[in-house]
Parts: C-alpha cells; sequence; structure tokens
C-alpha cells in the first residue's frame, strides 16, 4: 500500500505525524520532542519526500534509503523525524492487522504503568515535593521521576546543595510505597552517580 500523504500537526514541543495511504487508511506517530517544530521541517524536507510513494510494507527499506539519500546529515534531527515517519506507519499497520502494535513487534497487550516526570531544575526541593504529592493524589501516579545535577553539568549541580537536598526532601514527602527514580542527564560520572544513587 502506497503512501500518498504525510502531514505534521504540534508545536515546538510536541508535534505529532499523520501517514495516509492509497485506501485512505491513516495511521499516526510522533516525532522526537524538544524543539519538536524543527523536527517537523526536517521531517517534510528530508523525510517526506523520500517517503511519499512508497510502501508502507516495506517501511525499514525506506527508512534506509533515506539515511542513505541524506547522507550529510547523520545527527539527530534526521533521526527524530524518522521516527514520526515510523512510529505512524506502525500504527497503519496495527490498524490494518487489526491488532495492537506491541503484538505486531512480539509482545502481549496489557497494562502500561505511568510515571509523573518533572522537567524542572529550577525549582526547590519543597516546591517540587509539593507538585509530586499533588499529582499522586490527584491522579493516581505510583512512580515519580526529577531532576538532579546540571544537565551535561560535569559533576556540577543545578545550584550549590540541590541535588543532596531535592533527592530526600521529595523521597520522604511521596513515602514509601512510591517507586521513584532520578534524572542527572549525563551530569554526573560513575563515581558521583553511584553516590548520588545510594
Amino acid at each position: 500500500m502506497k503512501i500518498t500523504k504525510l502531514e505534521t500537526m504540534g508545536n515546538e514541543f510536541v508535534t505529532f505525524t499523520r501517514v495516509t495511504t492509497e485506501d485512505g487508511a491513516q495511521g499516526w506517530g510522533q516525532l522526537s520532542t524538544y524543539n519538536a517544530d524543527i523536527t517537523a521541517e526536517i521531517f517534510h524536507r528530508q523525510v517526506a519526500r523520500h517517503a511519499l510513494g512508497t510502501h508502507v510494507e516495506d517501511m525499514e527499506d525506506t527508512l534506509r534509503l533515506i539515511a542513505e539519500r541524506e547522507h550529510k546529515y547523520p545527527g539527530s534531527y534526521l533521526r527524530r523525524a524518522q521516527t514520526g515517519l515510523d512510529t505512524a506507519v506502525w500504527d497503519w499497520r496495527g490498524k490494518a492487522a487489526g491488532k495492537p502494535v506491541v503484538s505486531l513487534l512480539g509482545g502481549t497487550p496489557g497494562k502500561l504503568r505511568a510515571y509523573a516526570s518533572s522537567m524542572k531544575r529550577d525549582i526547590t526541593p519543597k516546591d517540587e515535593a509539593a507538585r509530586f504529592v499533588k499529582l499522586r493524589d490527584e491522579q493516581g501516579f505510583t512512580a515519580f521521576k526529577w531532576r538532579v545535577g546540571a544537565e551535561c553539568g560535569r559533576g556540577r549541580d543545578e545550584w550549590p546543595g540541590r541535588t543532596e537536598a531535592v533527592v530526600p526532601v521529595v523521597a520522604k514527602a511521596l513515602g514509601d510505597d512510591i517507586d521513584k527514580l532520578v534524572d542527572g542527564n549525563s551530569c554526573y560520572g560513575p563515581k558521583a552517580a553511584i553516590k548520588v544513587g545510594h
């Protein structure tokens, strides 16, 4: 089945893709987040032009072809744009087969546990804890992830002592029956990461 139309809808934070085939069937996908509006431009200029007219059944070959034809752009934006095509085609395949995508990939459908995640580092430990407690109580989340260290901080914290403060404050506020994760975004080397982990 040939791809006849590729669309994007979104903003700088999140952008969805839609693939339409010659029979009018559609599949939805998503570009990678962060500057998704820039990724959408890449999608239309460097992905869609190669994918239009190809067959959804041959998507692995199409993705390789895109990488080859756009070989001067091996960076993340091209790959981030390809995710929009790939995920939309998988959705299309699932709908065509009348099965969840997870089944097509060899898995078993079931409940998917979600965790609440903070994207903030400019927040005090007390305020972060309050935000999470509200999410726990109002939305029922049983797992949380928050930021520690400075993003790609080479061992530096967002501000001195923040990590050492935010971990116990948030952990205590959430209680013992909650799973807790922290994300240092490449801040720490192994020794410091182990220390923060403990």
